[in-house]
């Protein structure tokens, strides 16, 4: 049974990935802080060494997040693009790595497009509706293995994918305390270090190439240090914040912004993106409840997905070179 194109979205986030870890809004916040800089600096860092620290409370959560991207240029991943991902994690007692359900969907000029990644029992799966493709043993444990160097759940569910802003961030302050979701939670303010953003991005797309998505959508298999170099020296804003837990110290949501403008000594080796601008959000709700996630029990063999994607892939090729 050929495999639906909805397939593709899961290499969308190659190029976002990055930003997929901060996310959305806060509510009203209490800015009324006179402590010098450095104070709340020293704050900001003893709260997110809590955030990402061993904690039992972030050991499962439902994660809602939106990244929106424009870019512009003469490339054919020129416009605007939005990709949500909603679903949930666990990380059961005694596990290492947490299992993960979450559905992903794309909004392109040409249409939607959507799949779910699943990992259960340190197995990872790719699923299309009823159906689910198991990943070679050799792919899942490359997949789960950044896990092992995170602390709770949720910061080994986003080590999986390479998102680790706890390792992004500097020169970050405590502004302040508010509530999210009724929820009493301090606000934190921070610069993006790109070099590290883009460095975690680079390892997502080799990830992604293992089981062909890259090829399949037409982007570059990896993303070479040259590459890595021009994006940084084209990044003009980058910044977050974030909301954690007073008293649980529970990421509850964050926020991305960043801007790129491309010299045009780099855009043919950036696709021929002229400047591009990014805008991430993510929701962590219900936390410590329970998120049932289950193995595919209805599976296709892996081949018939690798078949699928080398057809999408010779398209994607094809197009290419009509573009030309």
């Amino acid at each position: 049974m050929p495999v639906p194109i909805r397939v593709k979205v899961l290499v969308a986030l190659a190029p976002l990935g990055a930003a997929a870890a901060l996310a959305a809004c806060g509510g009203s916040s209490d800015r009324s802080d006179t402590s010098t800089p450095a104070t709340r600096h020293a704050a900001a860092e003893r709260i997110i060494a809590q955030a990402i620290g061993t904690n039992p409370k972030a050991s499962s959560a439902h994660i809602d997040g939106t990244i929106d991207l424009d870019v512009k240029g003469g490339t054919r991943f020129s416009g605007k693009t939005q990709i949500t991902a909603d679903g949930g994690y666990e990380l059961r007692d005694g596990a290492t790595v947490p299992d993960v359900d979450v559905d992903v969907d794309v909004a392109l000029g040409s249409g939607a497009l959507g799949g779910t990644l699943l990992v259960a029992d340190g197995t990872g799966y790719i699923k299309l509706a009823n159906s689910g493709y198991k990943l070679p043993d050799a792919i899942s444990k490359t997949l789960v293995a950044p896990a092992a160097a995170a602390h709770n759940g949720l910061t080994k569910t986003g080590a999986m994918f390479y998102i680790n802003p706890q390792n992004w961030q500097r020169n970050a302050r405590l502004v302040g305390n508010t509530t999210v979701a009724g929820e009493p939670v301090q606000e934190i303010t921070a610069e993006v270090r790109p070099e590290r953003a883009f460095a975690d991005l680079a390892r997502l797309v080799h990830f992604l190439t293992l089981i062909r998505v890259t090829q399949a959508i037409g982007l570059p298999t990896e993303l070479t240090p040259k590459m890595q170099a021009a994006l940084v020296r084209s990044v003009t804003v980058a910044k977050g914040e974030v909301w954690i837990g007073t008293s649980d110290h529970v990421l509850r949501k964050a926020h991305l912004t960043g801007t790129i403008v491309v010299a045009k000594r780099d855009r043919r080796l950036l696709l021929g993106a002229t400047s591009a601008t990014l805008d991430a959000t993510i929701d962590v709700s219900d936390v410590g409840d329970p998120q049932p996630i289950i193995a595919p029990t209805q599976l296709n063999p892996y081949s018939s997905l690798q078949l699928s994607l080398s057809a999408l892939a010779e398209a994607a090729r094809r197009q290419q070179r009509s573009a030309r």
